[in-house]
């Protein structure tokens, strides 16, 4: 009998480290769903599914991956994991100078649609006989105070609170079943994507730390996101993954 592949369901694919952990998942013979606003180089894989979406609309990002998972067979996968990777550290800026419509944008998408998203998938999937897993990718700003990142700081330590809930609940209702899915939320460590060039191009007087980040880059301490996605996906496969649910990658 055939080896069944892992489904994995990836946000923020499109570039970046949604785009390396796609590209590396299907190295390894998954299948991805891409759920990003931009191009996705990937679709030229016939396993990749490119789903066109904007992730800060809650509610139609629910929709695409409700519409995505009734076109496949559960059967045929022994896994299937959500990867929250879509982020944005925008607004950077003091508490007193933050624009309405971007800190509304940043919540969104980096705790309300993971939220959304979440719901969905445990819902959808309750049924589906293979490993069911959730990675939310967070950042060590979830419990360190950056000035000029508040916004960001504040929707990470949201995510992370919110996988301890998930955590406690599918805990609680283990048994032969009903099928618990595994959740963490993983502080990846610093790396060179465009997240760090629009911290180093922020004035230092909406982030006083900007030179902090400009010296990483100098002295060559960002990982490459091609990197990063192998340490993560190393950690997803960890018979571990998930006794821990807020975890920060450096550390293990």
């Amino acid at each position: 009998m055939p080896h069944k592949p892992t489904l994995a369901i990836v946000t923020g694919a499109s570039r970046g480290l949604g785009h390396a952990l796609s590209a590396a998942l299907l190295a390894d013979g998954a299948r991805v769903i891409g759920m990003a606003r931009g191009h996705m180089a990937l679709a030229i894989n016939d396993r990749f599914i490119a789903c066109t979406i904007d992730l800060t609309d809650s509610a139609a990002s629910v929709i695409a991956l409700e519409t995505a998972l009734s076109a496949l067979n559960a059967q045929d996968f022994n896994a299937v994991t959500l990867i929250n990777n879509a982020g944005t550290v925008a607004p950077i800026a003091l508490a007193d100078q933050l624009p309405a419509a971007s800190v509304a944008d940043a919540v969104a998408l980096n705790l309300t649609t993971p939220i959304a998203l979440t719901s969905a998938f445990l819902r959808l999937t309750a049924h589906w006989p293979g490993l069911r897993r959730i990675l939310n990718i967070s950042s060590g700003a979830a419990h360190t105070a950056y000035p000029g990142w508040s916004v960001y700081g504040a929707s990470k330590a949201g995510l992370d609170h919110f996988s301890r809930c998930v955590a406690h609940e599918q805990a609680q209702r283990e048994s032969p079943a009903h099928n618990p899915a595994h959740i963490v939320s993983l502080a990846p460590g610093v790396i060179d994507t465009d997240m760090q060039t629009h911290i180093r191009n922020t004035p230092a007087a909406d982030f006083p730390l900007r030179e902090r980040f400009v010296a990483l880059k100098a002295e060559g301490q960002l990982q490459s996101p091609e990197a990063a996605a192998r340490s993560i996906l190393s950690y997803l496969d960890h018979p571990d993954f998930g006794h821990e649910t807020v975890v920060d990658i450096r550390q293990l």
